[in-house]
């Protein structure tokens, strides 16, 4: 399983950040600037020692190597599904939402389908809006089989800033845990949800918290791949949360 997310460059050495970029991101991450921390505040009390540990912990990179190691992918999708699993057993409320809709929607919406099977409550909803989000007017929040996503009406965009995301929090129904990725994961950590996210390299403030399983599980990989490129993951997800091979 390894091999293929490698060869499908979901994990492994994948160019960016680069080695300078990415010790400059888990700097600025230490002193908690926006640019590596996203929605989230500044952490107190954490050493470059510290994020660096965490960062090799929950992704695998060394202070000289940019990789997502996939077997750190692995393991994360394991606690991930571990989770999810858990919280619908109970018939907890799950939310998704995905910032990388052309890449990471159809795996959002597998496992939302998964977690309803299992007993979870998803949350949906009717269109929230109009805002401002990433510089732009007007956009809406739009739920596709259960999975919040960014509109501008006749297209879903990504969301690379908070707007979006703090809109979504703010009106949420509070649930038992997100799945999400980007801006969203990050903003529902920061609102006191435990979450489940779906990180690259390029946003590694949630590496600290789900070192310390501090109410943080994150699933590392690149989150600019083709749906394809996701297969064999969610074909582990379907078998971990409900014997599906990801197929369907």
């Amino acid at each position: 399983m390894e091999e293929l997310l490698d060869r499908a460059r979901v994990s492994g050495h994948l160019g960016t950040p680069g080695r300078t970029e990415l010790q400059r991101l888990v700097e600025r991450m230490v002193l908690g600037e926006r640019t590596a921390l996203g929605e989230m505040t500044p952490l107190a009390g954490v050493t470059v020692v510290d994020a660096w540990a965490a960062m090799t912990a929950v992704f695998g990179p060394k202070v000289d190597l940019p990789v997502i190691d996939a077997h750190c992918t692995m393991a994360g999708a394991e606690l991930a599904a571990q989770r999810i699993r858990e919280v619908s057993i109970a018939g907890g409320r799950i939310a998704f939402a995905t910032g990388s809709p052309a890449s990471l929607l159809p795996m959002h919406s597998f496992l939302a389908r998964l977690a309803l099977e299992c007993g979870a409550e998803v949350d949906d909803q009717d269109d929230v809006g109009p805002f401002r989000a990433d510089g732009r007017t007007p956009r809406w929040l739009r739920w596709c089989d259960g999975v919040a996503t960014v509109t501008d009406g006749e297209s879903i965009c990504s969301a690379r800033g908070g707007e979006a995301a703090r809109e979504w929090v703010f009106i949420l129904a509070r649930p038992a845990l997100v799945v999400a990725d980007g801006p969203f994961a990050e903003a529902a950590w920061e609102a006191g949800i435990d979450v489940v996210a779906f990180a690259g390299l390029d946003r590694p403030g949630l590496a600290i918290p789900a070192c310390r399983r501090d109410r943080a599980t994150v699933v590392p990989l690149r989150t600019d791949r083709p749906p394809l490129a996701y297969r064999p993951l969610m074909g582990c997800f379907g078998k971990w949360l409900g014997g599906e091979d990801g197929s369907s």
